[in-house]
């Protein structure tokens, strides 16, 4: 076995006294010390109820106050809970018969550094938001563009249409 070095013994004793202090105060200091009870006096405990019951018939429900009540009551339409693709299979189901927009890749332009792609007679950069709404264009090859559904998450590859 390999020798230990200042720091390794430094914090073995320290662990050491800690786990000897954490024995003496569990086992004997713990045993050793006073245990006080407490007792709620019946007077007390019902003078506390009383003030509660009086400030709630006080305090009067609005229509917004049913309102958030109703709603709370109300099934969820989309549950912020669900796993992402969870919600694209329940989506799915639900829309599965919806024509998706009609989109048309027409061309594409590169100058330098700058892709650009021309989409129902508009042109785009990657990252833009389509004039279809709820639409986004994600990236963009001479090819084929990569259109998001910002509503489904669904990813549409469209290729170039001349």
């Amino acid at each position: 076995m390999k020798k230990l070095n200042k720091r390794q013994i430094i914090i073995l004793a320290i662990t050491a006294l800690v786990a000897l202090y954490a024995a003496y105060d569990l086992l004997i200091a713990g045993s050793m010390g006073e245990k006080t009870k407490i007792e709620a006096k019946p007077a007390e405990i019902e003078s506390f109820v009383n003030a509660i019951r009086n400030d709630l018939v006080k305090t009067k429900t609005t229509s917004e106050d049913i309102y958030i009540a109703t709603r709370a009551e109300m099934e969820w339409s989309r549950s912020p809970f669900w796993e992402k693709t969870s919600y694209l299979e329940f989506v799915g189901k639900e829309t599965s018969g919806v024509v998706t927009a009609k989109i048309i890749y027409s061309g594409y332009v590169e100058a330098g550094r700058k892709k650009m792609a021309i989409i129902n007679g508009w042109e785009y950069e990657a990252g833009e938001s389509l004039d279809i709404e709820g639409y986004s264009l994600k990236s963009i090859s001479p090819s084929r563009v990569l259109i998001v559904n910002r509503n489904t998450f669904s990813e549409l590859s469209v290729p170039i249409q001349e």
